[in-house]
Parts: structure tokens; sequence; C-alpha cells
């Protein structure tokens, strides 16, 4: 995908020469499209450090090892879609979910008959819901950033438009699982089988941590200094640290290997693999791509490139809701970038005039272009999960919250218009 953006940004480059710009008249309009990438790349930073010391300590080991135990055959499905929903909001990272609790899932799918595609949608629909909105989320956080609004009013506003369509998922869950039988009649529950899945990684879990509750306390510090609306970088800044504590004291790691974790990210044994990732570096080629993402805003704007796709959405604005007219727009830029990222930049620019309100916008976006992308095949959102857990990409028609959500937001936006047009 990097080489792609590269590719593109230097098409877009020969375009605006062709076009008889000036060099730096282009390289102007590049970068005003960067404005946001210095705060964005700044937090992308403490994230890779937070996500690779909360493997090390333990934190994410702790959470797979005590959710897994609620993996039942009676309520697969719907344990599935909670679990990675949670450990998604915990860690603000949809291939992370599906890296770690979404590939205890599928074994545990796999072991007791589960079709594969239909667990790999519930994995999806589990591990985008944190994306959406979780506190450390990158992708929430570059819609603040792109929109001038505030992360955690953002958050708010996305739990009050998000949680009609996260239940309804939660039913749909609950019948498939009944309807389709979870556990087929040559399957026993009980069999050695399921030990290739949550009761395996747990031991191995267990043998290679310390896993006892204060490995809970990094992401405890998360979830109370959001609540309390703190500042998000401080926020990561405190869960950093108590991690590095932890893995000093708690899993005896020494200062030194602590250090090169966080920047190089977690080196886990072989047997726990899944618990691989994080680190400051790895997020470099994820800041390059926001950034290079940034550019293409700043050129089509310049070069007047989106402005007879500006011109058509001012014509059938009035003939749709915000959400809607997002929707439109996020499917087609999610076809086109191949990527969350771009698609996000774009339906904020094209959204721009549609919906003026900058609240409202965010909400929008987050609605749509956030878990749109995932639910075009071949985006990296639905690539890299689907290819992380070994699930077909039949697993898409399954992410029911990923459809549910800009569906449910579009139909309230459409009775809260109807209604006000019957005031007026």
């Amino acid at each position: 995908m990097l080489i792609a953006l590269a590719i593109g940004f230097v098409m877009l480059m020969t375009y605006g020469k062709i076009r008889r710009f000036s060099w730096r008249a282009l390289w102007k309009m590049a970068l005003s499209g960067m404005t946001a990438v210095r705060n964005i790349a700044i937090v992308m930073l403490l994230v890779g450090a937070l996500t690779a010391l909360w493997r090390a300590c333990g934190t994410v080991a702790f959470i797979v090892n005590a959710a897994s135990g609620a993996l039942t055959p009676e309520l697969f499905l719907p344990a599935v879609f909670v679990l990675c929903a949670a450990v998604s909001v915990l860690t603000g990272t949809s291939i992370g979910t599906a890296a770690t609790m979404g590939v205890i899932c599928m074994g545990v799918g796999a072991a007791i008959g589960v079709d594969e595609a239909i667990c790999g949608g519930t994995i999806l629909a589990g591990a985008y819901f944190g994306d959406r909105c979780s506190p450390v989320s990158t992708s929430a956080m570059l819609v603040a950033e792109i929109t001038g609004t505030n992360l955690h009013e953002n958050i708010r506003g996305m739990i009050k438009s998000g949680w009609k369509a996260a239940l309804a998922a939660l039913a749909i869950y609950g019948i498939l699982g009944y309807v389709t039988g979870t556990v087929p009649s040559d399957v026993n529950p009980s069999d050695a089988s399921l030990a290739v899945g949550a009761d395996n990684i747990t031991k191995l879990l267990q043998q290679h941590y310390d896993l006892g509750i204060v490995t809970l306390l990094p992401a405890v510090a998360i979830l109370v200094l959001a609540a309390l609306r703190f500042n998000v970088k401080m926020t990561m800044a405190v869960s950093i640290a108590m991690s590095f504590a932890i893995c000093i004291w708690q899993q005896q790691m020494t200062a030194a290997e602590t250090v090169k974790t966080a920047f190089l990210g977690f080196d886990a044994p072989a047997e726990i693999s899944m618990m691989n990732g994080g680190g400051v570096f790895g997020m470099v080629k994820m800041i390059v791509v926001v950034a290079i993402s940034l550019t293409y805003a700043g050129l089509f704007k310049g070069m007047g490139i989106l402005d007879k796709m500006n011109r058509f959405a001012s014509r059938i604005a009035n003939r749709l809701p915000p959400c809607g007219f997002a929707s439109l727009t996020a499917v087609a830029s999610s076809a086109l970038s191949c990527n969350q990222t771009l698609a996000i930049v774009l339906t904020n620019e094209i959204s721009g005039n549609v919906i003026p309100d900058k609240k409202e916008r965010a909400m929008a976006i987050e609605n749509t272009a956030v878990v749109i992308a995932p639910l075009v095949p071949w985006t990296v959102a639905s690539l890299i999960p689907l290819g992380t857990i070994g699930a077909p990409t039949a697993s898409i028609l399954f992410a029911c919250y990923l459809y549910l959500l800009p569906i449910s937001n579009i139909v309230s936006e459409m009775r809260s218009r109807k209604k006000f047009g019957a005031v007026i």
C-alpha cells in the first residue's frame, strides 16, 4: 500500500506539472494537506510503544486468558463479537485484535465446527467496533484531527449513535448460532480437540507470563483517564509508564530489554507468536501512509480535482441525510483508495461543503468510512485482519455490525428529517 500511495503521489505531482503548476506551488499544496500529521504522528508513536509494552507486561495476555473461558459452544458467536469488541476497545487496533483474540476465536470455532466464514465475519465486526470508538484508536484520532473536533466528545457521540447497531448485531449472532447449530452432532464439546483452541493457548500464556491482576492496571488506567477526559497523550504516557514498571517487576525483564521492546516491538516466543508486534518503529510505516494520504487531500483541493465531484455532491446533498451521503462517498473512496486512511481523508474532503458542521461530519465519517472500508474485499482494512485469522473473503458478508451501523444512522436521520419537515 505504501508503494501504491507513493506512485499515486508521483502521478499527482506529474499531473500538476502538465497543468502548468510550479513545483513550489505543488509542494505547497501537498504540505497544506499535512497540517494534522504532526499531532497524529506523536500519538501514533505513543500507541506503538503502548501496544508493545502491553504485550510484554502481560496486559493483552491477561485479557485474552480471562476472556477465552467465555467461548462456550452454546453462546459462541455472541461471545466472539463481545470479546473481540472488548479487546479492540482496550487496544484500539483491529489488526492487533485479530492477531490475538481473533486467532483464539477462529481456532476454537474450527474445533467445534462453526462455519469459518460466519466466525470470521463475527471477528471482523468485533475488531472494528473498537477501531472506531477506542480512546487509543488511530482512526478515531485521525478523524478528530482532520475535522477539528474533540476526541472524547466524538467517542461519546459514537457510543450514542452505535449502541443500537451493536445490540442488533449481537442478536443476529445469537440467532445465527442457534439456527446454524454451533456444535455439529458428531462433535463432543468436551472433546480433546478443543485443546487446540482456548485451553491450549491459555496454558501457553500462563507458562510465559506471570498473569497477576496487576498486569491489567495499564488497561484500567486508559479507561479511567479517558472517562475523566484526560489529554490523550498524557493518558497513554501514564499507561506506558505503568506497563514499563510491570515489565521489570512482574515479568522480570531488564530495563534495557523493556526499552528495546518499546521501540522495536515485542518479540514473543514461537509458541505464543500471536503476541508479537507493536513498537515505536512499527508505527513509522503507518505514519508515512497517513502523511502521504493527507498530501492527496492538499493536491486534490489545490488543483481543483474534486471540484466536479463537489458540485455533484451539492446537487444530491438535499436528497440524502448526512450519513447517507457520507456512506456513498465512503464506498467510492474505499473502493478507489484501497485503504481506510485515505477513505477517511477523502470522505472528509468531499463532505466538507455538504456537512459543514464539524461534529456532525466527524460522526458521519465514523459511522461510514471507518466501518465501510473493511467491507470492501480488496482494501487493506479487510485483507490483513481476515488473512491474520485465516478466514475467507466471504466473511465480509457476516460482519453484521459494519452494515448495521451506517444503515441504522441513515434511518434515524431520515426519521428526524421527516419529523422536522412535519413540524415545519
